[in-house]
């Protein structure tokens, strides 16, 4: 059966790249803009998806990608918390497990990323 006996197409289910921005900056105060490429909720959390798209974000990488071809050596995915005073925040996720249903969660939803990176816009 094809997707397309279901009013949607196989594109449908990559995600669009998104104007919008983040504005982060780490504890040292050096300060990155991250574009937003996919969001989620799962496990009652709710979570954003950012592509490096410098050499200097690469630290910051959480998931790596083991396609060779990707021009990104993986992506960085962080949980919206609220902080002391309800504020919303960005969290590291620090749990390896939760970091695998993540990684797990967005691959089979997107596809592999790399792959997606790799497509011409």
């Amino acid at each position: 059966m094809e997707n397309k006996e279901f009013g949607f197409q196989a594109d449908d289910f990559l995600p669009n790249r998104t104007s919008e921005e983040i504005d982060l900056v780490d504890e040292k105060g050096n300060s990155y803009q991250w574009e937003v490429f996919y969001s989620f909720s799962l496990m009652g959390n709710d979570y954003l998806v950012f592509i490096p798209t410098t050499e200097q974000e690469y630290q910051f990488v959480n998931v790596e990608m083991d396609d060779p071809d990707s021009e990104v050596p993986g992506y960085i995915v962080m949980r919206l918390g609220q902080d002391e005073a309800g504020e919303e925040i960005l969290e590291e996720i620090l749990d390896e497990d939760e970091l695998e249903e993540v990684r797990e969660f967005v691959e089979d939803e997107i596809g592999l990323v790399g792959q997606f990176l790799n497509q011409e816009e």
